[in-house]
């Protein structure tokens, strides 16, 4: 009896702990250098390139990040609008006349 209660506390234990760990599987987010979960829209705002490098696939999710963050150039890297505006003006008047209001 004394050895069904342990493997019956080891295996909820074993569920509980990775019930945290299944939930996030769902959300679109990731952890942190400090093993804190932060969502999507936390690492958008605070850093938007390591979103586009790490997980360019949230802006399925998010399609509106793409109007004011970059664009993709002829090599599928990911340039911020800043790059656009200091290597390509004309470029961003002709793509994105939308970016002139957010200019920096």
């Amino acid at each position: 009896m004394k050895l069904r209660t342990i493997f019956a506390a080891a295996a909820l234990t074993a569920v509980f702990a990775a019930a945290p760990a299944v939930s996030h599987a769902r959300d679109y987010g990731d952890w942190d250098d400090h093993h804190v979960w932060h969502d999507a829209p936390w690492w958008h705002e605070h850093h938007p390139a390591w979103v586009w490098h790490h997980h360019p696939e949230w802006v399925k999710v998010y399609p509106q990040w793409r109007a004011g963050d970059g664009d993709w150039d002829e090599h599928h890297v990911w340039r911020d609008r800043g790059w656009w505006y200091d290597h390509h003006p004309e470029w961003v008047h002709k793509h994105h006349p939308d970016w002139v209001r957010w200019r920096d």
